[in-house]
């Protein structure tokens, strides 16, 4: 062989190898979400599911991991990221509602209103939330308003009192709700006059043996005009509520089914104010009259008043307002607590703030404009709702992930962290991550329907560095809890990554 051509092999060989030695220390090394993710491919529970994940370091160029990004999913109550954060942006942290106690008419020398008293709403989701916290209980909304009607020296009311829900339209249930949802508490709805979170609690005394009847004992509020289909039997000891309550908004009869459990003598259910308005404005007549301060006309809501061509176009002079938590507040209980009704408030009320028109459609007009100003490419976004409750809702991992990293260079990003439950502490992941590098660490707002479960929110990789994630399955099979811990098991890895700094 000439030797000319041998120098030509040898040379070749040797460029190969240093080009295969090269090659190799470019190669990144496994990591313990790179085995994860590949556990999960595997898995047979996914075989037919649609899922995606996509986690990305902040101030990184690329994503530690895409999957699916751009497949459209159910996200379920993840998608409260958007209302609570896009509300942050515009309204900024310390934003606060106000309701407002009006009179039309005149208010003679002997403390006789001559004419009608309002309460205008303005979508505040708090009033009346006791479970907000105490001080905006329902007595104490409506102790403040009595209180404020005596220091302005009215003693009797000759007009009707009338609770102004006109800010949000009637629509109080977004039209691709499910029937069985609609009836239950967390099917409530918005309101532009929403008070004690739109719901009701019944309770129920359980029979003395399985399948026997369940006896309705009363409802806390008092509803008035709440009549009752009971269809509820008891069923085994320890079963918990399998109660159903179907009805729609503005109809006072409601069907109860399902069981409530053996032995228990006082057991709450809690349900949706079929008219909140209305509500409020007889439980401020009934709040009057046993302080003696009388009431001659009678209570409704705008809509009803109208029905009953109750004239409600006359001039109005302020009395009062009342003031809600700061925005700061509503978003932590909304993200933390997963409460749908605050979700849609808040929807509407970006809707409002930028056509005038509080409805869904003006709010999700709003929050699409919104985004799409701020670079995010709306394609693969369908939403019909604000807090993800229907199942026709589509978003990608990727349009979730985008959002965090957004919102993480914004001053209004610690109120939006804070308001995500923590691993391992607080909230829907409160058990979960327990014993693991994310606890304390990771915080998420998780999402939950049928063959549906979802994570979105941020964590600190190994380098220190914050990385955002989102990660949604449809149509799995299986058990909630067990997907629940198979996605637990990744999320913890992500927490685990070393980050790109380290290579």
């Amino acid at each position: 062989m000439p030797k000319t051509l041998i120098n030509g092999i040898m040379l070749f060989i040797i460029l190969a190898l240093s080009f295969a030695v090269k090659a190799q220390d470019n190669v990144l090394p496994e990591t313990a979400l790179d085995r994860q993710i590949q556990s999960f491919r595997e898995d047979p529970v996914i075989k037919h599911a649609g899922w995606g994940l996509w986690v990305k370091e902040l101030g990184a160029e690329n994503p530690l991991a895409s999957i699916n990004e751009n497949l459209s999913l159910v996200p379920a109550s993840s998608q409260k990221i958007i209302p609570t954060a896009t509300a942050l942006l515009i309204f900024g942290s310390d934003f606060q509602y106000q309701t407002i106690l009006q009179y039309s008419g005149e208010v003679d020398r002997r403390g006789v209103l001559k004419g009608n008293l309002y309460i205008r709403g303005s979508g505040d989701p708090t009033l009346g939330s006791a479970s907000m916290d105490d001080s905006l209980a329902l007595p104490r909304v409506l102790d403040f308003f009595m209180k404020a009607l005596k220091e302005k020296g009215i003693k009797s009311i000759d007009g009707h009192i009338i609770a102004d829900e006109t800010v949000f339209d009637d629509e109080m249930v977004p039209r691709k709700w499910l029937w069985e949802d609609i009836g239950n508490y967390f099917g409530a709805g918005s309101s532009g006059f929403t008070i004690n979170e739109n719901e009701y609690t019944v309770f129920f005394e359980a029979g003395t043996s399985e399948g026997s009847p369940a006896k309705v004992l009363r409802t806390e509020p008092e509803v008035h005009g709440m009549r009752f289909i009971n269809q509820v039997t008891t069923g085994p000891r320890g079963s918990g509520d399998q109660v159903y309550i179907f009805g729609a908004p503005f109809q006072s009869e409601r069907t109860l089914t399902g069981t409530v459990p053996l032995g228990s003598t006082d057991f709450p259910v809690r349900g949706s104010l079929p008219d909140p308005p209305l509500f409020f404005a007889n439980a401020l007549k009934d709040h009057l009259t046993a302080n003696n301060i009388r009431v001659k006309g009678e209570a409704f809501s705008m809509r009803t008043a109208q029905i009953s061509q109750i004239a409600t176009t006359e001039s109005r002079q302020d009395i009062a307002a009342w003031h809600s938590p700061p925005l700061s507040a509503i978003v932590e209980r909304t993200n933390m607590i997963s409460v749908n009704t605050y979700a849609e408030n808040l929807i509407k009320t970006i809707g409002y703030h930028f056509s005038g028109k509080g409805t869904l459609d003006a709010g999700l007009e709003a929050v699409k404009k919104f985004w799409e100003e701020k670079g995010l490419e709306w394609d693969g976004i369908k939403l019909h709702d604000g807090s993800g409750l229907s199942p026709s809702n589509r978003l990608t991992v990727k349009h979730l992930g985008w959002m965090l990293a957004f919102i993480a260079e914004e001053k209004q990003f610690e109120r939006l962290l804070e308001s995500l439950p923590k691993a391992g502490h607080s909230g829907s992941i409160a058990r979960q991550f327990r014993g693991t590098p994310s606890e304390g660490v990771l915080r998420a707002k998780s999402g939950f329907l049928s063959n549906v479960r979802s994570y979105a929110g941020y964590t600190i990789l190994e380098n220190g560095n914050k990385a955002v994630f989102a990660f949604i399955i449809n149509d799995y099979h299986g058990s909630p809890a067990a997907m629940r811990n198979k996605m637990v098991l990744l999320m913890d890895a992500i927490t685990r990554h070393p980050g790109t700094a380290n290579h």
